[in-house]
């Protein structure tokens, strides 16, 4: 454009410029929703999947396929730099959703970068292959909601199984 441009097309050009900023700035918010960046907030419930057990092979003469037990480390860790969080239950069903038990009978509370864990051992099998916790956390103040994983394991001579499954949040308090 040059200086002998009309008023109207100067404003035009304007007016679409602010709009491809505007666009420019909500795609990059977009991604940066997609990488997982979320808001603030004071609590939550967070599903994490749980494979006490896996299947695999194949299904034998009896109807069944091999199972092979896991041992599950659970990790909460607090993404907030400057606040605690506490996690008020954590309930742990099995693949028919009936309660096993809940794994924090008092609240515990994880510094900021700090993280708590829980486990359950490789000779536990009373969760099965779709087994899960409903991590209950809350905080004081708006903070940046923690990371919560499970890490599925079982090492022996001859072969290794290790996978990561995350929580999602499936509510807020």
């Amino acid at each position: 454009m040059n200086a002998t441009s009309s008023p109207s097309r100067r404003l035009a050009c304007a007016g679409n410029c602010r709009l491809a900023a505007t666009l420019t700035f909500a795609c990059a918010m977009a991604a940066a929703l997609a990488e997982g960046i979320e808001p603030p907030t004071r609590g939550q419930t967070v599903y994490v999947p749980i494979y006490s057990e896996i299947r695999h092979g194949n299904v034998t003469s009896s109807g069944r396929a091999d199972n092979t037990l896991l041992s599950v480390l659970v990790s909460v860790r607090n993404t907030d730099p400057n606040h605690p969080i506490r996690v008020v239950a954590a309930p742990y069903y099995n693949t028919e959703g009936a309660l096993i038990r809940n794994s924090v009978p008092t609240p515990r509370v994880i510094p900021p970068f700090g993280t708590f864990e829980l486990f359950i051992e490789l000779r536990e099998n009373a969760g099965g292959s779709g087994a899960n916790y409903a991590i209950k956390w809350e905080a004081a103040t708006p903070v940046s909601p923690p990371t919560i994983e499970a890490l599925h394991s079982k090492f022996q001579a001859g072969y290794s199984v290790a996978f990561i499954s995350r929580g999602r949040a499936i509510s807020e308090p």
